[in-house]
């Protein structure tokens, strides 16, 4: 583990996943309503046939948030986060950077509460929920039913948000400042 400290607040990574564990909840239609920040775009057509990218997008992972979430490129994640109110003061140089130069969306450093997000639900794709998930993470207990530990972004939510909130913290916090290439 390193010794970087937590650099997002915890109250916000956990806002993050009640944000998206209530949209993974909502009927298809209803979530992809919630979605459709991700697809604007100052041309109306452009807007159009992105909307109906997105939902398609959204329709084949059938409620996954994670796999949705993860195709998605740097700056339409901020978007969403934006639509859930979840801002940083390096978000609007970004967008601003991608709106000026699309070669910058593509290849740009997102910001840093952009990047620690898109981090956080890759481990929870990448990982299942055990005692030691990974070699810098250790969980206080696991879910009893076993089917609840499988890696994604729903079982990671609900278990976080199961866990008293000091041990909610102690793993975020370790999630957060957990080596990424461990």
């Amino acid at each position: 583990m390193t010794n970087i400290p937590t650099l997002i607040p915890i109250e916000t990574v956990l806002h993050f996943i009640r944000c998206y564990r209530q949209l993974e909840q909502l009927p298809l239609e209803d979530g992809f309503a919630e979605l459709a920040c991700v697809s604007t775009d100052p041309d109306e057509a452009s807007e159009q046939q992105l909307r109906k990218h997105f939902r398609a997008h959204w329709y084949s992972k059938e409620r996954a948030f994670g796999r949705f979430y993860l195709n998605l490129p740097h700056y339409r994640q901020l978007y969403l986060l934006h639509h859930w109110e979840i801002v940083h003061y390096e978000d609007a140089t970004y967008l601003w950077e991608c709106q000026r130069d699309g070669r910058y969306a593509l290849v740009g450093p997102p910001p840093l509460l952009v990047r620690q997000l898109h981090e956080l639900v890759l481990y929870f794709e990448n990982h299942g929920i055990s005692l030691q998930p990974s070699l810098d993470v250790t969980l206080p207990s696991v879910p009893q039913n076993f089917a609840l530990r499988f890696g994604n972004t729903a079982n990671w939510g609900d278990y976080l948000l199961s866990l008293p909130e000091s041990e909610a913290e102690a793993v975020i916090s370790q999630l957060l400042n957990r080596d990424s290439r461990a």
